[in-house]
């Protein structure tokens, strides 16, 4: 038995799901990911720069540790 309904009572529950299926997808790359660096980190002998195209793990300069702005000696 086969029961139709109509696309337009069916597209909310379809938004849902895609909805439902792309979060968790996005969820599961950004756990690969974080695990891919961590992996690339351990793999990696001590003392050695990171392989280019990879992040580097210390989250580059200390901006706080910069004055903000040059200083002019103008008088």
């Amino acid at each position: 038995m086969i029961q139709q309904i109509s696309i337009e009572d069916a597209f909310p529950t379809f938004q849902k799901q895609c909805r439902e299926l792309f979060e968790a997808n996005l969820l599961l790359r950004a756990q690969v990911d974080v695990l891919e660096r961590k992996l690339a980190a351990m793999e990696q002998p001590a003392g050695e720069e990171p392989v280019s195209g990879q992040p580097s793990v210390s989250g580059g300069p200390d901006l706080a540790a910069q004055p903000p702005y040059p200083d002019d000696q103008r008088a």
